[in-house]
């Protein structure tokens, strides 16, 4: 993304650069600038809406979006305790930092996020979850349902709270695989690793005193090479739903109890440097004066 005018002398941004150092065979610690769109990796529904599923409610935990950055300052330490299986905790700036250096962030609110990430078989049948949880804290959070005070000098003052908090889950599960295999699965590389077919569930609750978003779920079906002779073709189909706290968001009119949406891709495997994809999708805003959208769209991605 472009920081500023088209005539500065460097026109672009940097949203991950890190460096990690392993202090064992089953530590390591990392410090750096990183996005944080894999940080929920899953087999069948993540891919940062470039290879997999395009609505972000696929792509990553919506509980997690209040004080989630995309690009941010931070570090933290990874634990490999046992084969596929991997903890990680870590610190970084709540602000975002996608178009700037991040730097002059410190100091304006932290958030603490640790996740474990495991794998495993049902019989010869590969899947994964991962379970974590995120604390924000040192900066004002709007109260949700709170009632405006009059602080002299001030007027009317919003009441806040200075931390929040969010638990979430995801999980996938194949449940047919031409070649099984004894590899480790790489969920969060946005490409189904085998020809087979398996389930997608997403489960994530956020603090009810300061996110608007009570709870979200979502599920489907993803797979590759389901039709003879396209072995390396993909497709998916899920749906999504987010329950919205309508009794407590005080003065907000038109505005529903939940958002929810529907959407389903085909993606074509042209060549091994060029895969085409199909999408639809049908979403329901949580605005009660905005009707159902149906989208329709097409991705191009080539590998250079």
């Amino acid at each position: 993304p472009l920081t500023d005018q088209l005539d500065q002398d460097i026109p672009f941004t940097i949203t991950t650069l890190s460096y990690t150092q392993f202090l064992s065979e089953k530590f390591a610690i990392f410090l750096g600038k990183f996005d944080t769109l894999d940080g929920d990796p899953n087999e069948f529904a993540s891919g940062r809406g470039t290879s997999q599923f395009m609505n972000s409610n696929f792509v990553f935990n919506g509980s997690l979006a209040l004080r989630m950055p995309y690009s941010t300052l931070g570090g933290g330490v990874v634990w490999l305790p046992a084969s596929g299986i991997t903890v990680s905790s870590s610190v970084f700036n709540t602000a975002d930092s996608s178009t700037t250096s991040g730097f002059d962030d410190f100091g304006d609110g932290l958030t603490w996020t640790t996740e474990a990430d495991f794998q495993y078989r049902l019989g010869d049948l590969p899947g994964g979850q991962n379970i974590g949880f995120l604390y924000s804290f040192d900066q004002d959070f709007a109260q949700i349902g709170g009632q405006f005070v009059f602080q002299p000098g001030e007027g009317l003052v919003k009441p806040t709270e200075d931390d929040t908090w969010a638990v979430f889950w995801s999980a996938w599960q194949y449940l047919w695989v031409k070649d099984p295999g004894e590899a480790l699965i790489n969920a969060a590389d946005g490409m189904q690793d085998h020809k087979g077919v398996g389930l997608f569930a997403r489960l994530g609750f956020a603090d009810q005193s300061t996110n608007p978003l009570e709870w979200t779920a979502s599920g489907g079906i993803g797979g590759r090479g389901i039709i003879p002779s396209r072995d390396f073709d993909t497709f998916g189909a899920g749906y999504f739903y987010s329950s919205i706290q309508t009794t407590r968001l005080n003065g907000l009119v038109g505005i529903k109890d939940q958002a929810q949406g529907f959407e389903a891709y085909y993606s074509l495997a042209i060549t091994p440097a060029a895969r085409l994809t199909l999408d639809a999708q049908a979403v329901q805003a949580p605005s009660s004066k905005t009707d159902t959208a149906v989208i329709l769209g097409a991705r191009l991605g080539l590998k250079f």
